[in-house]
């Protein structure tokens, strides 16, 4: 088997084999000859040089404790049946990895069909998320005096959906930082004609609370309303977006929408009884670190301490190290390799769910697995602690 990048003459063939191997039109293929910002792997059978499996690396940059990390979101993983279980797959991670490090990646996002084969390769599961379904007879939100209004293409506020994004990227590790060129889709919006309609709340002042952008759906328990996108500022977005909703009651009898997998948003219901609200968590990802120095430099700690972290990581032998840490006031002083006994041992998926903040150390000791603690007196709550999380661009 060969393992190697593709050349941008093989493009047509890396969305076929997706194609045949997911059944999916040929448009949706990973491939696309003006996106150079997308490298794809691919393993080939030695004898014949068929292309057997690819694995495409989309550049993305994310919040991380107040950073913006490059990371590359893993997607187009696909083989042809007939040379599945080949280790085609494998293959492509085992190459991408280390050349990801030498890029100069700080993490790695996918989402899996498989968790327990992506631990394989360092991924550990990390954002979480409600789905909400609200029954719109029933809601009954606080009064607001603010607007929301349609947005299409001849009034796109573009401006004010930035405004609100900008909130959430700042306050998630793992949200995208999104570019202008992000935003094309506002300009291209016609509710009339493809009945996908954005509305934007705005309070009395002027101010962008929220926006959400949804779609009518006939689905198996009514005529609902599905929304793709869902952001608001603070409690009063959230209810102006609510009022929205609620004047759409007589047509339709659900909405569903996603939020972070935070308690407190469920106390944004003001009514729950008789069936109005329910709360789905659902998965919503796996992270990997790709440069532990880098990330361990980055990370935002509590208060000063110092800790001395091994990593073991089969597939990047430059993260497979003892780390010394030191950090003053919240802040990394110097992240340096060193011999001397660790405070802790972590496999590469345990420290990449730990340090981006999927829960606190004491948990992750009881419930991650992947550590082994030496020093028990070790200043390790202050590393490792639960975070904001959220991530809502798909690759």
């Amino acid at each position: 088997m060969i393992v190697r990048k593709t050349r941008p003459e093989e493009g047509q063939r890396v969305n076929e084999l997706f194609a045949i191997a997911f059944e999916q039109p040929l448009e949706n293929g990973p491939a696309d000859p003006e996106n150079d910002a997308i490298c794809h792997w691919a393993a080939f059978e030695e004898e014949t040089g068929e292309m057997m499996s690819t694995l495409s690396v989309s550049d993305f940059s994310v919040q991380f404790d107040g950073h913006a990390c490059k990371m590359g979101g893993m997607g187009g993983a696909a083989t042809l049946p007939q040379y599945r279980r080949n280790g085609g797959i494998r293959g492509c991670f085992h190459a991408a990895l280390p050349d990801m490090y030498a890029s100069g990646y700080d993490f790695s996002y996918l989402y899996p069909f498989s968790t327990a084969y992506y631990r394989k390769f360092g991924y550990e599961c990390c954002v979480q998320t409600y789905h909400a379904t609200l029954q719109l007879s029933l809601l009954a939100p606080p009064p607001v005096e603010g607007t929301f209004r349609l947005a299409d293409g001849n009034q796109p506020m573009t401006g004010a959906i930035r405004t609100i994004d900008s909130l959430w990227e700042e306050r998630f590790n793992m949200m995208v930082l999104h570019r202008e060129e992000d935003y094309g889709w506002t300009k291209k919006s016609d509710p009339a004609r493809r009945q996908e309609f954005t509305y934007v709340y705005f309070s009395p002042e002027g101010t962008p609370k929220g926006y959400t952008t949804f779609t009518k759906a006939d689905q198996s328990d009514g005529r609902n309303l599905v929304c793709s996108r869902f952001f608001f500022a603070d409690r009063e977005g959230f209810a102006g977006l609510m009022h929205l909703f609620k004047s759409l009651a007589s047509d339709h009898r659900y909405v569903k929408f996603t939020v972070p997998a935070l308690p407190a948003m469920q106390y944004l219901m003001p009514e729950w009884s008789l069936g109005a609200a329910r709360w789905e968590v659902r998965p919503a990802g796996m992270v990997r670190v790709v440069r532990v120095e880098d990330v361990l430099k980055k990370a935002r700690y509590r208060g000063s301490g110092a800790v001395t972290l091994k990593i073991l990581d089969p597939q990047i032998p430059e993260n497979n190290a003892s780390f010394a840490v030191r950090f003053q006031e919240s802040q990394g002083i110097s992240v340096e390799k060193t011999t001397e006994p660790p405070d802790a041992c972590l496999s590469i998926p345990t420290f990449s769910a730990l340090i981006t903040g999927v829960c606190d150390f004491d948990e992750g000791k009881d419930w991650l697995g992947g550590l082994e603690v030496r020093n028990p007196g070790a200043c390790f709550s202050q590393v490792f602690y639960r975070k904001k999380l959220m991530i809502v661009d798909y690759f």
